[in-house]
């Protein structure tokens, strides 16, 4: 099984199937409310403790949310534990109210030849990038966020949230690295994968701002080492607010660990009201 995602310090509840997620402030965003990858990659851990098999897939439905400080109540059901497949659903309650629901599938099945049909792209190594400033940074007091466990690089693009950022129509890609763990389990790529809101509001030209509905990640390899992973995000489209989008994740070596997709709401409420034009 994957070592442990010791970032999210997931705790055994009174069950065997249960479990509980304290919602650190390394686990949420700058705004106090937990980050989704977080949700996700404690929901893979659950049902991977549980089943005692590798994540192959899973999608993710999020209804609310937790506040930095609460705690979140998770609960894991093995609707079908065939000879080598499991198929389970696992659900995350805070104060009793649901508030995200995942259903997985986990083999056990033995490796046979591997085949991918896309190749990663080409962009500079992680030492010949910059370090991506990172959104809603608010000085040296800010309260911890998601993000400082992780570093980030752009590869390609221009991932910017200031007033110069433009819509970008061209390859958006950035390097991501864990600072504390190693890399490349079915959770820690879970947690860094959650990037397609960025990816929709770069795309468009947009301050940063946006909710997950859904997610889901597909799993392909876990057996390659890598320091750094690529995360290549592709925004699919954009309509009545709501943003859609691909990312693939590769190893340094170019192998595809990894493809998420997620569907999310771009969200306007944080930013400043235009002001009037003079009459």
């Amino acid at each position: 099984m994957s070592t442990p995602f010791e970032l999210l310090a997931l705790e055994q509840g009174d069950t065997p199937t249960s479990f509980r997620l304290p919602a650190a402030a390394a686990l949420t965003t700058p705004f106090d409310f937990l980050y989704g990858g977080s949700g996700i990659a404690a929901s893979v851990e659950a049902a991977e403790r549980v089943t005692g098999r590798p994540l192959i897939w899973i999608t993710t439905q999020f209804l609310t949310n937790a506040a930095t400080g609460q705690t979140v109540d998770i609960d894991v059901d093995v609707a079908i534990a065939g000879r080598a497949t499991s198929q389970v659903l696992v659900t995350a309650r805070v104060e009793g109210a649901l508030m995200l629901s995942s259903t997985c599938a986990h083999t056990s099945r033995p490796d046979g030849d591997v085949e991918q049909f896309h190749t990663m792209p080409s962009v500079p190594s992680p030492d010949e990038c910059s370090e991506m400033v990172e959104p809603f940074e608010l000085g040296a007091d800010r309260p911890a966020a998601f993000y400082d466990a992780m570093e980030r690089r752009v590869a390609a693009g221009e991932i910017v949230f200031d007033d110069t950022r433009t819509p970008q129509r061209g390859l958006i890609a950035m390097w991501c690295r864990l600072r504390h763990e190693p890399i490349g389990s079915a959770a820690t790529l879970a947690y860094v994968a959650d990037v397609v809101p960025l990816g929709v509001c770069v795309a468009l030209g947009r301050p940063l701002g946006g909710t997950s509905i859904d997610n889901t990640l597909r799993m392909v390899r876990t057996d390659v080492a890598t320091e750094w992973v690529l995360l290549e995000i592709v925004p699919d489209s954009f309509q009545r607010s709501i943003g859609h989008g691909t990312v693939r994740v590769w190893a340094e070596s170019g192998e595809l660990l990894a493809v998420a997709q997620q569907t999310c709401i771009i969200r306007t409420s944080h930013m400043p009201s235009p002001v009037p034009s003079p009459m």
